[in-house]
């Protein structure tokens, strides 16, 4: 019964959840939250309204609280920024820098910025983000 629990989650994730760790997963989702503002506009739990910063997340599915109780409009918004995010972080994590500049190319540029911060503050401490860096250096002085 655990087992068949535990694996149902993964049966609806997409390709990059099903390749980055758990921690990946739960940071990604609560960062992508926080930069739409979630916590502060639409959770229940108050301690999350106070700090503006998620602080619980389900166990189960991974999934920050306030993330539940989004319209299915607002639902997709969250979902398609989250999965360019996981797709960049999953880029800067194997250090497959050649696939990082390719999906911010491919990408409308208004989201390069919110995404860079959300994979920044997602990645393990200690992890260089050279190539986020030189993007954004880049990205100031107009070549992309």
């Amino acid at each position: 019964m655990i087992g068949s629990e535990l694996k149902a989650p993964r049966a609806g994730m997409s390709d990059w959840e099903r390749r980055i760790d758990d921690y990946g997963r739960l940071a990604l989702r609560v960062r992508t939250a926080e930069m739409l503002g979630l916590p502060a506009r639409v959770c229940g739990m108050r301690n999350c309204r106070r700090k503006r910063s998620c602080g619980f997340a389900f166990i189960a599915t991974r999934l920050p609280v306030c993330s539940t109780m989004l319209t299915e409009e607002q639902r997709k918004a969250h979902d398609e920024l989250l999965d360019f995010a996981g797709r960049v972080y999953e880029a800067a994590h194997s250090g497959h820098f050649g696939n990082l500049y390719r999906l911010l190319l491919q990408n409308p540029p208004e989201y390069h910025r919110s995404v860079i911060e959300i994979v920044r503050h997602a990645l393990p401490p200690r992890r260089r983000l050279d190539a986020i860096r030189r993007i954004e250096a880049q990205r100031l002085v107009g070549t992309i």
